[in-house]
C-alpha cells in the first residue's frame, strides 16, 4: 500500500466512546456497560482512561462492513465536492 493510502479505519483514528458505538450497533445505551462486563457486547471493548472505547476498525467489523483502502486524492476530491454544495 503506498503511503497516501491506509484504510478508513486508520483515517478514524480515533477511539469512539461506548454510548456512541450502542447507538450505532442498535444496543441500549444504558445496559451497553454491563453487557461489556458481562462480555456479551457484540465488538471488542478497552478502557482508556477509566472510559470504555471501541477503535474504528472493531465499529466496521461489528456492523459488517469492509474497511476500504481510501488514498488521500480521493478524500480531498470527495471534501471539495462536498464543499461546492455547501
Amino acid at each position: 500500500m503506498n503511503p497516501s493510502a491506509r484504510r478508513l479505519s486508520q483515517w478514524l483514528g480515533e477511539p469512539m466512546p461506548l454510548r456512541k458505538v450502542a447507538d450505532l450497533l442498535g444496543v441500549d445505551a444504558a445496559k451497553a456497560c454491563g453487557l461489556v462486563r458481562g462480555g456479551r457486547f457484540p465488538c471488542r471493548v478497552t478502557k482508556e482512561k477509566g472510559k470504555y472505547v471501541v477503535l474504528p476498525a472493531d465499529v466496521l467489523v461489528a456492523m459488517g462492513l469492509d474497511d476500504p483502502i481510501v488514498r488521500i486524492v480521493d478524500l480531498l476530491a470527495g471534501a471539495e465536492f462536498a464543499r461546492r454544495w455547501d
